[in-house]
C-alpha cells in the first residue's frame, strides 16, 4: 500500500514541480529538533486522554487499546533514534513517532482549532494538546513494552547515529566495508548509517566531492575522511539552524531544505557554475554537480 501511496507523491511533485515551497520533508535535523522540544517542554507531563482522528496513523496495537495503553502515562523522556521519537512512558511502556515524509507534531492550547490535517491528538495536563500532523496522512506511531517495540520496528538493526559523538571516520570506514552499490544508496540504508535522508546524503556527498555513483570500496582513506566531515558538517548545521519544518511550537526552522544540490536541477552549482543534474540511483532522486563530484 505504501509503495503505491509514494508512487502517487510522486505524480504530485512531477505535477507541481521540485520547487514545490511545501516539500520540506523531516530528516534527522527536523526529528532532532522536535525530540529536543519534547525533551524540555513535554517530559514530566501527564497523558489525560488521547484521540485517533486517522486509524492508519496508529500501527499498533489497535486504536482503542493504544488510547487506553496511554491514558494517564507521565512522559519520563524523549529521544531519537534514526527518524523515531521515542517517549518512554511509566510503567515500562514506550511510544514511538515516526513522521515519514512531512509529519510533525506541535504543541498547542487544547481550545486551538485542530487543522484538518491532524491524526492523532494527546491531551496533556495544564489544557495543552500534543498533536500529529500530516498532510498526505503517512505518520505513524506505536506503543508497547520497549522490547516489544525494539522487535517490531526492527530498531535493534539500526546502524550508528551520525550525531553520536562515537561516530568518526573509522566507524564510517567500517559500515561501508563490502558494501555494494552505489554509495548514495548505500548512505540511505539505515542499517549501514541510521537516519540519513535522501536530501543530507545528497548534500553530504556535494560537500565532500564524491560522486554518488561510486563504490564504497573505492573510497581513499582522505574520501572517507571527506565523507565522514561532511555528513557531520550538513546534520549539524541543519540542527543549528532548527532544520526546515515548524519546530514543536510553530517557529519555523531556518535551514534551506534546498541547499546546495538537493531539488535545484539545471541551476548553477554554488561552487562551480556547473548545472545541478538529477538522476535516479536505487529508485531515489539524485542531485549533484557533475564537474565538482567526478
Amino acid at each position: 500500500m505504501l509503495r503505491f501511496r509514494l508512487q502517487g507523491l510522486e505524480a504530485w511533485r512531477v505535477q507541481h514541480g521540485e520547487e514545490h515551497e511545501e516539500a520540506r520533508m523531516a530528516e534527522v535535523p527536523e526529528v532532532e529538533t522536535i525530540t529536543r522540544d519534547l525533551r524540555s517542554a513535554v517530559v514530566g507531563r501527564t497523558i489525560e486522554h488521547v484521540e485517533v482522528l486517522n486509524a492508519a496513523a496508529v500501527r499498533f496495537p489497535s486504536p482503542a487499546e493504544f488510547a487506553e495503553l496511554l491514558r494517564g502515562r507521565r512522559v519520563e523522556g524523549a529521544e531519537r533514534r534514526a527518524k523515531y521519537i521515542l517517549l518512554p512512558l511509566s510503567e515500562h511502556l514506550l511510544l514511538a513517532v515516526h513522521f515519514m515524509l512531512w509529519g510533525t507534531l506541535t504543541l498547542t492550547p487544547t481550545a486551538a482549532a485542530r487543522p484538518a490535517e491532524t491524526l492523532i491528538v494527546w491531551r496533556l495536563d495544564n489544557d495543552q494538546e500534543l498533536r500529529l500532523l500530516d498532510t498526505l496522512a503517512y505518520a505513524r506511531a506505536a506503543v508497547g513494552a520497549p522490547h516489544e517495540l525494539a522487535a517490531r520496528l526492527d530498531l535493534d538493526s539500526l546502524g550508528p547515529e551520525a550525531l553520536d559523538p562515537d561516530f568518526n571516520v573509522a566507524v564510517l570506514s567500517r559500515q561501508l566495508a563490502k558494501r555494494r552499490g552505489p554509495l548514495k544508496t548505500v548512505l540511505l540504508n539505515q542499517r549501514v548509517l541510521a537516519g540519513l535522508g535522501n536530501r543530507d546524503a545528497d548534500e553530504s556527498l556535494w560537500v565532500a566531492c564524491i560522486d554518488p555513483r561510486r563504490i564504497p570500496a573505492t573510497l581513499t582513506p582522505d574520501e572517507l575522511q571527506q565523507l565522514h566531515d561532511a555528513i557531520c558538517t550538513v546534520l549539524e548545521e541543519g540542527l543549528a539552524l532548527r532544520g526546515t519544518q515548524r519546530d514543536l511550537f510553530g517557529v519555523q526552522g531556518k535551514a534551506k531544505h534546498r541547499r546546495n544540490v538537493f531539488e535545484r536541477t539545471g541551476r548553477p552549482c554554488p561552487r562551480c557554475a556547473t548545472p545541478i543534474e538529477h538522476l535516479r540511483i536505487g529508485n531515489r532522486n539524485t542531485h549533484f554537480c557533475p564537474h565538482c563530484q567526478h
